[in-house]
């Protein structure tokens, strides 16, 4: 037979159990938020730096096709276009 004592240590041991599983579990969602997390700021910082690099090679090119200098006339968005719909 069991005496109470042993039952109530097998309570505790079976809820210390279920404590360790709920934290285990916690600890898992916060390492994959955690990761989740590194990985779209490693994902960001790649495109910034892929930006930047694309910038330093063609920037001078756009800013030339974008850029119009103040007073010059501006040329219809289409070459045979001459009026807006």
């Amino acid at each position: 037979p069991c005496s109470p004592l042993h039952g109530q240590a097998l309570q505790g041991v079976k809820a210390l159990g279920a404590l360790g599983r709920e934290l285990a579990a916690e600890w898992a969602t916060q390492d994959v938020r955690v990761a989740l997390v590194q990985l779209l700021l490693l994902w960001l910082g790649l495109s910034l730096t892929a930006i930047r690099l694309a910038w330093r090679s063609y920037g001078e090119e756009v800013a030339a096709l974008c850029y119009r200098p103040p007073g010059a006339p501006t040329a219809p968005a289409e070459p045979g276009k001459t009026h807006r719909e």
